[in-house]
C-alpha cells in the first residue's frame, strides 16, 4: 500500500483521492479486479487510470525476491568495475612515473626582470623581455641556466637597453629567490612538485663612480668627465653619483591602497587618435618619461670625494645650480592628502624647480595624460574642492577652521599650494573669503567685513540679518536671537547696536578664529602682495560667467550647416548653465574650475551612435563635438550627463 501511495503522489493525484483509497482499504490487488467504470470514480482522468493499472500489474508480477536479486547483481558488477579501474589507474601512474624518471630534458620558462629604482619590474616582450619557453637538460644548474637566459635576452651580450656588462645580474626562481649553484633542474622539479618551473634573469644597473686623487685639479676632473662616453646634451654629472640619480626626481606618494568622457592633456590629435584605449601596461618608471627638454642639475650627495678637494676645488651651493624637474605621483581620489604631503617639501618654492604631476588610477596604472598644464590644473581643482569640504566652514565664502590633525607644517603646505598655483596657472581659491588673503598678505583688511560675513553665513541666516539691517523692528526677534547665539553673541541686539554687533561677529569669525592659520600663511604668501593688491578685481576676473565663457569659445572660420547648428547648441547650453555647471564645463575643457583666461578652441568630429561623446583636451583647451545631434535637447542631455558624471579619465596622449 505504501508503494501505491508513493506512486500516486508522484503522479500528483489529489490528496482527497488517496484518502478515499485508504478509507476504502483499496490496494493493488483490489485495483486489478476493478472495471474501468469502477476506477473512474477514483481516477477521472483516463491517463491516470492507465498509469495506475500499469503500476499494479508490475507490482503483482515482480516479487520482492526478484528485486533483491537484481540489486545484488548490480552491486557485484559495480564492485568488480571499481577494482578494475583502480588497477588500471595504478598501472598508468606507475608508467607515468617511469617515463618521467627516464626523461633527460625538462621544459622551463625564463623571464627578465629589471630594477627601475623602486623594485624589480618584469620586462614585456615589446621591450625585449617576455616569457621564453625552452627544454633544458635535467642536469643543468644555475650557471648553465643563467648563460642561456643572458643569451636569450642579451644576444651577443647586449640589447636596446645596453650591454650586459653594465648590469649586476642574477637568476631567481618563481619566488624571486636566488638559485643554489649546486641544485639541478631535475632536483628542483622533484622538490617543488610543479608541472612547469619558471626562472627570472634579474638585472640592476651598476653604480659608476670616479676616484679622484689628491693631485687632481678641477681641470683634470673636467678632462676626466670629457673622456666618459656619456651623452652631453643632457649635461649629466654622473661621475659623482649613482647612475640612477638624474635631474628628474620621481616623488611617489605614501598612499597604498569609470565608457567615460575623454580628456587629454596634449595638442589636438587626428580623429583616429580619439579612441585610444586605456593601456593595461605595467607602471611607468622614470626611465619611460620624456626628459629630453630638461636641463640636468646635480641633486645627489658627493660621497666619493675627499673633504679637502670639496673645500678647495668644488664648493657646494645650498641651492641647485641649474633647473631640475620633480615629478609628483598622486592617486586619483587621494589628491588632497598626497598633494599636501608633497608640498611639505620647501624646495618646491625654488624658482628653478619644474614640477610635473602624474596621476595614478585605482588599478595602479598611470593615466595616459602628459602634464603640460592641464593635469596640474585638474589636480588643483580637485584639491581645493576637497579642502573646502574638509578644512573650511561657510556658505558662499569659506573660512579655514582649526583641526587637531592640522599643524604648522600642513598649513604651510596649503600656503605653498596657493602660491605655486598662482605662479604656475594664475589659479586662486576664490571661495575663501577675500579678507582672509588681505589679512594674510597685507596684514590689514580693505574689504567690507560685514559683506564678507553675510556671504559666509547660510542663505536663511543672511536673509534675516539683511532684513534686520534694513528694518530692525519688523524682524523676527526670536529667530534673530537664535542666529546670534549660534555665533556666541553676548549682547542683546537693538536697533542702535545691531550694526556694531554684526561688525564684531564678522571680525571674530573671519579674522580672530582663523588667526593661527593666517599666521602660518603670512610668511609664505608675501610674494603675492603685488599681484593681489586689489583682491576684489582678482576675484571678479576668476569668477566664471556665461559672458566670459561664450566669448572664450573659438570656432573654425568656415563651418557647414551642421557645424553651425552645433555651435548654436553650445552657446545656448552655456547660457542656460548655472554657476555650478559653468565651473564643471570649464574644468572639463581646461582642467580649471575657474576662468583663467584660456581660449577654448571648438572643433567638430564625425562620431555617432555609441561612440558619440564630447572630447576635451585640457592642456590645449580643445573641445571636440560631434555634428550628429538631431536637436538641441539631445545635445543638452548628453552634455549634462558628461559634466555631472564627474568621472573623467585622461586617456589620450
Amino acid at each position: 500500500m505504501d508503494d501505491l501511495i508513493s506512486f500516486l503522489r508522484e503522479r500528483n493525484i489529489p490528496t482527497t483521492t488517496i484518502e478515499r483509497l485508504e478509507e476504502d482499504k483499496i490496494d493493488v490487488s483490489v485495483l486489478l479486479l476493478m472495471t474501468d467504470d469502477q476506477m473512474r470514480s477514483y481516477f477521472p482522468s483516463y491517463g491516470d487510470r492507465l498509469a495506475v493499472m500499469g503500476f499494479c500489474r508490475r507490482q503483482e508480477g515482480e516479487p520482492a525476491y526478484r528485486k533483491s536479486k537484481l540489486f545484488e547483481r548490480l552491486k557485484s558488477k559495480l564492485t568488480k568495475r571499481q577494482k578494475t579501474n583502480n588497477s588500471e589507474t595504478e598501472s598508468l601512474n606507475q608508467t607515468t612515473r617511469t617515463k618521467t624518471s627516464q626523461r633527460t630534458v625538462r621544459k622551463v620558462e625564463i623571464g627578465w626582470m629589471n630594477y627601475d629604482g623602486q623594485g624589480f619590474v618584469q620586462m614585456r616582450a615589446k621591450k625585449g623581455g617576455g616569457t621564453r619557453k625552452l627544454s633544458v637538460p635535467k642536469d643543468w644548474k644555475r650557471k648553465e641556466l643563467m648563460e642561456e637566459a643572458i643569451r636569450l635576452f642579451f644576444p651577443n651580450g647586449k640589447n636596446s637597453h645596453g650591454s650586459i656588462s653594465e648590469y649586476e645580474s642574477d637568476l631567481t626562481n618563481y619566488q624571486e629567490v636566488s638559485l643554489d649553484e649546486k641544485t639541478t633542474v631535475g632536483e628542483m622539479y622533484d622538490i617543488s612538485k610543479l608541472t612547469m618551473m619558471r626562472f627570472y634573469l634579474t638585472t640592476k644597473k651598476r653604480d659608476r663612480e670616479v676616484e679622484i686623487s689628491d693631485s687632481d685639479t678641477t681641470e683634470d676632473l673636467h678632462n676626466k668627465n670629457q673622456d666618459q662616453s656619456l651623452p652631453t646634451s643632457s649635461n649629466k654629472i654622473t661621475d659623482f653619483f649613482q647612475a640612477s640619480d638624474t635631474d628628474v626626481i620621481f616623488v611617489e606618494s605614501a598612499y597604498s591602497d569609470d565608457v567615460s568622457p575623454l580628456r587629454s592633456t596634449e595638442d589636438l590629435q587626428d580623429s583616429d587618435d580619439l579612441n585610444v584605449p586605456l593601456q593595461s601596461s605595467s607602471l611607468i618608471s622614470p626611465d619611460d618619461l620624456d626628459t629630453s627638454d630638461v636641463v640636468t642639475g646635480f641633486t645627489g650627495n658627493l660621497t666619493v670625494l675627499d673633504e679637502q678637494i670639496l673645500d678647495d676645488t668644488l664648493p657646494l651651493s645650498p641651492e641647485p645650480p641649474v633647473p631640475y624637474k620633480k615629478i609628483l605621483v598622486v592617486h586619483r581620489g587621494q589628491i588632497f592628502s598626497e598633494l599636501l604631503a608633497h608640498f611639505c617639501d620647501d624646495t618646491l618654492e625654488h624658482a628653478q624647480t619644474e614640477v610635473e604631476v602624474k596621476l595614478l588610477l585605482p588599478n595602479g596604472q598611470f593615466e595616459m595624460g602628459h602634464d603640460v598644464g592641464g593635469v596640474f590644473r585638474d589636480c588643483l581643482s580637485e584639491f581645493w574642492q576637497e579642502f573646502y569640504d574638509q578644512c573650511t566652514l561657510g556658505n558662499c565664502f569659506k573660512v579655514p577652521f582649526l583641526r587637531h590633525d592640522f599643524g604648522k607644517e600642513k598649513w604651510e603646505s596649503v600656503a605653498r599650494i596657493i602660491l605655486f598655483g598662482w605662479k604656475k596657472e594664475k589659479y586662486l581659491p576664490i571661495k575663501l573669503a577675500p579678507v582672509i588673503f588681505e589679512q594674510a598678505i597685507q596684514g590689514s583688511v580693505k574689504s567690507d567685513l560685514t559683506d564678507n560675513f553675510l556671504k559666509y553665513v547660510s542663505e536663511n541666516e543672511r536673509v534675516v540679518l539683511e532684513g534686520c539691517r534694513t528694518d530692525f523692528c519688523s524682524a523676527d526677534q526670536d529667530e534673530l536671537l537664535e542666529i546670534l547665539d549660534n555665533y556666541s553673541c553676548r549682547r542683546i541686539p537693538t536697533e542702535e547696536n545691531f550694526t556694531q554687533i554684526l561688525q564684531e561677529l564678522a571680525h571674530k569669525t573671519l579674522i580672530q578664529e582663523p588667526a593661527y592659520v593666517l599666521e602660518q600663511w603670512t610668511s609664505m604668501l608675501g610674494p603675492l602682495s603685488k599681484d593681489l593688491g586689489e583682491i576684489e578685481d582678482v576675484y571678479s576676473a576668476l569668477q566664471p560667467t556665461v559672458r566670459k565663457i561664450v566669448r572664450s569659445l573659438k570656432f573654425p572660420e568656415t563651418m557647414n550647416t551642421h557645424q553651425k547648428d552645433i555651435s548654436k547648441h553650445l552657446s545656448a547650453y552655456l547660457r542656460e548653465c548655472d554657476a555650478k555647471r559653468q565651473s564643471l564645463f570649464l574644468r572639463f575643457c581646461t582642467g580649471s574650475d575657474l576662468f583663467i583666461g584660456k581660449t577654448i578652441t571648438v572643433d567638430f568630429t564625425d562620431l555617432k551612435g555609441f561612440e558619440r561623446r564630447p572630447v576635451a583636451h585640457t592642456c590645449g583647451c580643445f573641445l571636440r563635438l560631434s555634428v550628429h545631434y538631431d536637436n538641441y535637447p539631445d545635445f543638452r542631455s548628453e552634455m549634462n550627463k558628461v559634466l555631472e558624471s564627474n568621472v573623467w579619465v585622461m586617456d589620450i596622449i
